[in-house]
């Protein structure tokens, strides 16, 4: 254990380890459920001070689940209404879920809350949730464009980058392939973050998983917006039982991307904190560059 606090960049959390099982459809590398106080006991024994929840709402599948079970023989404006009810009670869940996670992190000052917005929410609607979980203590953005299926270019997300910039909010999401559907890996491509990354340069945007499969556009955003940070989960975890990356191509990648804008996050509960944090220990990195992906990068660039 280094003598210096880690701080997670890109945790889960659940309510029940049963809904956090179901969240995970099998794709987990552990046999952890995501609760609260699960994920605390991880911390404390992996010497992990803070913890990011960067939670998020499955919305375009349960979307798609719903309209599924309406019956077949509906009217057109009946379809159409039920759909507009449907998309309604998913914006509610995503709400129901950011309203959980800034309670969570009152409760336990380790843990820190960034909310899931979806365009679906629509203008004043991804304005109002955002202010209102600012105000329960919401310190960033989670999106998902993989899961639910939107480009983060999308303009529908335009105004809320323009508040999350005028806060100072960061804003994390998935980039690169999505294990769990990889059929809409593109929509997280990270190329689709070019046009965003130049439209609010004082915006940080986090790609997570530091473009998952695609590391060399990964690389080539890095080298033009400067104001594009990474996280380690996944590409670089020790829970694998055969890493994704070896050590030689994961140091080459926390140095291509800079070391100073690589941080570690575990991606729990699909992947152990623990184990991912020993990884990174275990590389070939100076000290100083350990102790930047650890700690220093999450500190600063979210403002930890």
């Amino acid at each position: 254990m280094p003598d210096y606090p880690i701080i997670d960049a890109h945790v889960h959390t659940y309510r029940s380890p049963e809904i956090g099982r179901r969240a995970m459809m099998g794709f987990g590398h552990t046999d952890h459920g995501g609760t609260v106080e699960e994920l605390l006991r991880l911390m404390e024994r992996a010497g992990i001070q803070r913890a990011v929840m960067v939670n998020m709402t499955p919305v375009a599948d349960m979307f798609d689940a719903a309209i599924a079970k309406l019956p077949p023989d509906l009217s057109t404006a009946d379809r159409q209404a039920a759909e507009v009810d449907i998309r309604q009670k998913m914006i509610e869940r995503t709400q129901r879920r950011n309203a959980w996670t800034c309670q969570i992190a009152q409760e336990h000052h380790q843990l820190i809350p960034f909310i899931g917005l979806d365009p679906e929410m629509g203008e004043a609607g991804l304005i109002a949730e955002l202010e209102a979980r600012v105000e329960e203590g919401a310190r960033g953005i989670k999106l998902h464009p993989a899961s639910n299926r939107f480009y983060p270019n999308d303009r529908r997300l335009w105004p809320a980058y323009q508040r999350a910039q005028e806060l100072g909010l960061p804003v994390v999401s998935h980039s690169g392939k999505f294990i769990m559907t990889p059929g809409s890996s593109d929509f997280a491509h990270p190329r689709n973050f070019a046009e965003a990354l130049a439209a609010f340069p004082k915006l940080i945007f986090v790609l997570a998983h530091a473009g998952l499969g695609n590391f060399d556009a990964a690389d080539e955003i890095a080298r033009t917006y400067p104001n594009a940070f990474f996280d380690s989960c996944v590409a670089i975890n020790g829970s694998q039982s055969a890493a994704y990356l070896s050590d030689e191509d994961a140091v080459n990648l926390i140095r291509s991307l800079g070391k100073d804008r690589v941080m570690f996050g575990s991606d729990y509960p699909w992947y152990d904190p623990i184990l991912d944090s020993q990884r990174i220990g275990r590389l070939p990195l100076t000290a100083n560059e350990k102790r930047a992906v650890l700690y220093e990068n999450a500190h600063r660039i979210l403002g930890l």
